[in-house]
């Protein structure tokens, strides 16, 4: 059966580029996913504007106007990604840092303080997508981690 969901696009007019950054049950909360992911990066912007578009989607500029989130709503058939997420192991973390010759200020989400974890979940959406990169101490993206599937 479908049912409404609320998808959050980061988009640069300027080059043209749309990246899709989680989608949510209900409107607000993808627009505290965004206010999460600027809280993680440090960003604290005092001009943010939310309007309506005609199509219905908000839109949420900041800064530059070249840049900008869209919140869709748009009816989807699966349900959505589980925030829960299962923590690795000591021992998987420490096969990973190995692996992937983690230096000490860069972390797994596994390794980052709870506010930090939760923070994440809540911007991403995602329970599973979390676990899938690395991050510095203070829980911003670095990269992405390849694991082995």
């Amino acid at each position: 059966m479908s049912h409404k969901i609320y998808t959050n696009y980061w988009m640069n007019r300027r080059d043209n580029v749309v990246k899709e950054h989680g989608s949510y049950a209900t409107e607000s909360e993808a627009l505290r996913g965004i206010k999460a992911w600027w809280e993680l990066q440090k960003d604290n912007y005092k001009d943010v504007v939310e309007r309506r578009t005609n199509s219905g989607a908000l839109e949420i500029t900041y800064g530059d106007n070249n840049y900008y989130y869209r919140i869709v709503e748009r009816e989807m058939d699966e349900e959505l990604p589980s925030l829960k997420v299962k923590l690795r192991s000591q021992g998987e973390i420490e096969s990973l840092r190995k692996k992937y010759l983690l230096e000490d200020e860069q972390v797994l989400f596994d390794e980052l303080a709870e506010p930090y974890r939760d923070r994440l979940v809540e911007a991403m959406g995602d329970g599973k997508k979390v676990q899938d990169y690395i991050y510095d101490l203070q829980g911003r993206m670095i990269r992405p981690l390849k694991v082995d599937k």
